[in-house]
């Protein structure tokens, strides 16, 4: 525990993190300072909107935007045509967080300190702020907060009453939500049921090879659709350019780089004094000094660790903390430690996790690395850099000169090849560049026939100038046959598609066999596993879609036509399997939940999208349309 409380690893973040999302609910993660307003102006330059006293600000719901765009694309950039997408989100959600407190307060709900301090012990965070029922100390709550949460202690305890009030206002409103034994074993029935079923595919790409237009058809159709055509053939563009490749380019490092780099970084290779301590934690004083006298009487200190001390973090390799610096450990213990000789043995220390009795096994002084030891980490960096200047400086020297004498003179000064393409679409891969749709856009973005550019290009730059341009156009049939005729053939399969599965139900149902209908009609038939309500079916997709209807059929019963992972599908009913009364009550319990959990966020969604609604009208939400218009619309 000494150590968890102490050391800042990751794991530990990410438990933090993950506690800090129960105890705070989503509002206070991002409103920080915004409930401080004592006034609020919903006219102010920055402001979104007013909620009652209390401020939404622009800045504020970038930040959210922000974080709820890093969560749906945690592993790429953000399209910028979305962004707008994520600050309505989060605008949205601001004002109604905000709100919820408003109406808490109006309602006259409030949270005493008694209730707030009954939060910080016995809530999420009770074990870290009172390991073992005793509190860490102010000191060392007060860091912790400022270290993980990045505020002080009131902000802190000010936005945990807000959480504790706006739970409050949850239980009244999600108070009367029940769920009903019946609504529990219809979920149950819903979720558990299974089914087998013959199945009629008409595929549209089989109808698609039946299909044979002649040129007729083909022209009258293009002619129909000439609108949909228009200049759908893209601009083309030639251009001429040379590529600065910075990985192609030299380096050398000398030694003066890596004293400069060295000495630049110097604090990275820091080495903090430490030590390699072992401990005994006990209960009572009384026992540590039975220890003490066991350890100086010659007991081996690890084997009297293993056996009597009560911190599991180190009683299982002897007690031993390796490479500890100062201020890991409580403040009684750090001093101790660190005032010992190797191998000396302290009196019982006194700390709120007990008593202990102390060894340090080694004391290393603080120190840096020397350049010799850190040569091979910094040599990347060094070489990089290097690449980077001089590629920027020989990109410029080549530029100024292209734009002087021309392209073809400056790369033959320079030693650079130039690349004169043939006219190429925005999506083409390019000679020495390969696909770039950065580069790409760059370049159909410069002037026809203006002076060279220099263009950012992978690891480098490209000086390029556009030679030529042909302007977007509009094909002639015969240039655009092939896709008039693929287009042709998808609108009549789709159009076939409805007749020809409306036609295969019609003569299932006539018929009384699937099977038979099927023959002929020329459709395929497949048969499913037995199937539940998650499962996925080929042909079908999943069959929580139009093929769930299956499980509202008898045996032996066919289905209407269904349009059914892209196809045309008719199903006939097998076999129905109920779950039995054992795998019930075995569930039953865990289906009530979630049915309550879902009724409750189902009715506190509405509950505050009314209430919006209401504050709206009434104006204690007042929305700054300028500030709404210029945030959502900047280019407007």
């Amino acid at each position: 525990m000494i150590r968890f409380l102490q050391h800042q690893t990751k794991t530990k973040k990410l438990f933090l993190s993950a506690i800090l999302a129960v105890l705070i609910l989503g509002m206070v993660l991002y409103l920080g300072s915004a409930f401080t307003n004592t006034t609020a102006s919903a006219n102010a330059q920055g402001v979104y909107a007013a909620v009652g006293e209390q401020e939404v600000t622009t800045q504020e719901i970038a930040t959210e935007a922000r974080r709820l765009a890093r969560q749906q694309f945690p592993q790429q950039a953000v399209p910028d045509m979305l962004m707008p997408y994520f600050q309505k989100s989060a605008a949205d959600n601001l004002v109604i967080q905000h709100a919820l407190v408003e109406e808490a307060h109006r309602m006259g709900l409030k949270v005493t300190d008694q209730e707030l301090q009954q939060e910080l012990q016995k809530g999420a965070m009770g074990q870290m702020f009172f390991p073992k029922g005793n509190f860490i100390g102010k000191e060392q709550y007060s860091a912790f907060i400022a270290d993980n949460f990045r505020m002080d202690v009131p902000t802190f305890e000010r936005l945990v009453k807000y959480d504790l009030l706006v739970r409050k206002l949850q239980n009244v409103v999600q108070g009367a939500v029940l769920v009903t034994p019946d609504e529990v074993k219809r979920q149950f029935d819903e979720q558990n049921k299974k089914v087998k079923f013959d199945y009629a595919v008409v595929s549209p790409a089989d109808l698609m090879k039946k299909i044979n237009p002649t040129d007729a058809e083909l022209r009258a159709y293009f002619d129909r659709n000439k609108a949909r055509f228009a200049n759908s053939i893209p601009e083309q563009r030639k251009a001429a350019y040379v590529v600065i490749d910075a990985s192609k380019v030299p380096v050398t490092i000398t030694e003066d780089d890596y004293k400069r780099a060295y000495s630049e970084r110097q604090a990275l290779f820091q080495e903090k004094e430490q030590v390699d301590v072992r401990h005994i934690l006990v209960k009572t004083k009384e026992q540590a000094l039975d220890i003490e006298k066991q350890v100086k009487a010659g007991a081996k200190f690890e084997a009297l660790a293993k056996k009597y001390s009560e911190d599991p973090g180190s009683k299982d390799t002897g007690g031993l903390y390796k490479g500890v610096v100062r201020n890991q450990m409580v403040p009684e213990f750090d001093k101790v430690a660190f005032s010992l000789k190797p191998g000396e043995i302290s009196d019982p220390v006194q700390t709120s996790f007990g008593f202990h009795i102390i060894r340090v096994d080694a004391h290393r002084p603080a120190t840096v690395k020397p350049l010799s030891a850190v040569k091979t980490d910094l040599e990347p960096t060094i070489r990089a850099q290097k690449a980077s200047a001089q590629v920027n400086s020989l990109a410029d020297a080549v530029l100024g000169d292209a734009n002087k004498e021309g392209l073809d003179k400056a790369a033959a000064k320079h030693g650079l090849n130039v690349v004169n393409t043939d006219f190429f679409g925005q999506s083409a891969s390019l000679p020495g560049i390969g696909s770039s749709p950065a580069f790409m856009q760059q370049l159909f973005a410069a002037k026809v026939k203006g002076p060279a550019e220099k263009l950012s290009v992978g690891q480098g730059f490209a000086i390029a100038q556009v030679v030529d341009s042909k302007p977007p156009a509009t094909p002639t049939f015969e240039q655009a046959k092939a896709q008039v005729e693929q287009q042709f053939k998808q609108e009549r399969a789709n159009a076939l598609l409805q007749s020809k599965t409306q036609e295969l139900s019609d003569r299932a149902h006539a018929l009384k066999s699937l099977k038979t209908a099927a023959k002929e009609v020329g459709a395929t038939v497949k048969t499913s596993e037995l199937v539940s309500p998650s499962s996925q079916v080929p042909d079908l997709g999943s069959m929580s879609g139009p093929a769930a209807i299956a499980f509202t059929m008898s045996p032996g019963q066919i289905s209407p036509p269904l349009n059914a992972g892209g196809n045309g599908v008719v199903l006939a009913l097998l076999q129905s399997e109920q779950p039995s009364a054992a795998e019930f009550e075995k569930q039953k319990e865990q289906i009530r939940e979630s049915l309550l959990q879902r009724k409750r966020s189902e009715i506190m969604q509405l509950f505050a999208e009314n209430l919006r609604n209401r504050m709206i009208q009434d104006g204690t939400i007042r929305i700054n349309e300028k500030e709404e218009k210029r945030m959502l619309n900047p280019q407007g």
